[in-house]
């Protein structure tokens, strides 16, 4: 039989138990009818009594098979599909195989927001913890690892502006690959307010200065393309109609200083092994004195 409350199971025909309905089924259900029928068969664990009745638990056995196909999914580090079923302000809350999953408002494409509860999303893992029943996801992982290219440092690229923070603005490059434009790479002058410099939706040029593959993370810059500091606050499209020329002397710069710190560094390396092969040099060479024989001889 069943109630708003749980189920009634009948235990190897002897006696009966109840299956309370939070304890029906890992995922949160509002009738046990959702998860089971009379007449079928279940596993569950004794958890207490109830007016001398088992209280009985499938979820528990359902907790253990998830973590062992959860485990399974982290060790293959394989790309699968999760539902969002809540939004917080350090991202979303999603389920994976049952269990909760938090899925980082880094490691989603673009801001996390009421809008996103109910969409599936690909994802991969980030930290999977039996012990502390922690399980953290990452939507960019998945993106990274499913494109065919990959960013170089230095090169110039479009995008749209997904989102703004108050530490700086998330971009969808073309491609389809996320990144965020830091405050402090915006421009060599001072950057107060980014909402009133940027647009959600606003397209942009920038530069990408890092792209960790691995923790699925590309860090970009606009300040590398202004030709005078400030530029991108005076008159930004004139820093985007400029961006691959300018980048592109920037980078030779770059690359210039390098390579004189480079040779910087080879002439004191070789400064350095001349004077000690002239001092030991002159040890060698230095001619000892009588006075100094016949003082060692007594």
């Amino acid at each position: 039989e069943m109630d708003d409350n749980g189920a009634l199971i009948e235990i190897w025909g002897k006696t009966s138990g109840y299956i309370p309905i939070k304890e029906a089924s890992l995922e949160p259900i509002k009738h046990v009818n959702t998860v089971m029928e009379v007449g079928q068969d279940v596993t569950a664990e004794v958890i207490g009594t109830l007016r001398g009745m088992p209280v009985m638990s499938p979820r528990l056995a359902q907790l253990a098979t998830a973590w062992e196909e959860v485990l399974d999914f982290r060790a293959k580090d394989e790309t699968f599909e999760t539902e969002v079923i809540e939004v917080n302000r350090g991202g979303a809350v999603c389920t994976v195989k049952g269990l909760r999953a938090f899925l980082p408002g880094s490691h989603y494409l673009g801001i996390p927001d009421a809008s996103i509860i109910g969409k599936k999303l690909n994802v991969k893992f980030l930290d999977v913890n039996e012990d502390e029943g922690k399980v953290v996801i990452s939507q960019r992982r998945a993106m990274m690892d499913s494109q065919t290219f990959s960013l170089e440092k230095g090169e110039v690229v479009p995008g749209t502006i997904t989102g703004l923070r108050n530490y700086g603005a998330f971009l969808e490059l073309d491609g389809g690959i996320a990144g965020l434009l830091h405050i402090s790479q915006i421009s060599f002058d001072r950057v107060d307010n980014l909402e009133s410099l940027f647009k959600v939706g606003q397209r942009a040029k920038v530069m990408i200065i890092d792209h960790d593959k691995v923790n699925g993370r590309v860090a970009l810059s606009t300040k590398t393309l202004e030709q005078q500091p400030g530029d991108m606050l005076k008159d930004m499209q004139k820093v985007f109609d400029s961006a691959e020329e300018t980048g592109k002397k920037f980078n030779e710069r770059m690359e210039s200083e390098r390579q004189a710190r480079e040779a910087a560094a080879r002439d004191i390396v070789a400064g350095l092994g001349s004077g000690l092969d002239s001092a030991s040099e002159g040890d060698a060479a230095e001619p000892v004195a009588a006075g100094d024989v016949g003082s060692v001889a007594e």
